[in-house]
């Protein structure tokens, strides 16, 4: 008999924890870190127009996060572990969207 695996905490609740419901989802496309002497405030943005001038509207910050410089130099080491593992299985993330999904064109055959 296969046994059953039940992930906790990904199921809906109604009901408030201690700490009351989780705290909502939120996409972010940018950020930006405003550094203090004893903290590290990250403000994460949502930018319609980061690929061109698509809509009159200007980036938003939806979340900030405050943290100390220790906890940063965690979230820097964990972040860059998963970003290395996504890299590992799917490929090189380009940071220049102009050479995003270009195709390499490969080099004329050799003279005869």
């Amino acid at each position: 008999m296969a046994e059953q695996i039940q992930v906790l905490g990904n199921e809906p609740s109604n009901s408030k924890g201690p700490e009351g419901p989780p705290p909502p989802a939120i996409f972010s496309n940018v950020a930006r870190v405003i550094p203090t002497p004893n903290e590290l405030v990250i403000d994460f943005a949502l930018n319609l127009n980061a690929y061109g001038q698509l809509i009159d509207e200007q980036t938003k910050v939806v979340s900030r996060v405050v943290t100390t410089y220790d906890g940063a130099k965690r979230l820097v080491l964990n972040l860059a572990k998963a970003v290395q593992a996504w890299e590992q299985r799917y490929g090189q993330i380009e940071l220049d969207f102009a050479k995003r999904g270009v195709a390499e064109t490969p080099p004329p055959p050799a003279a005869k």
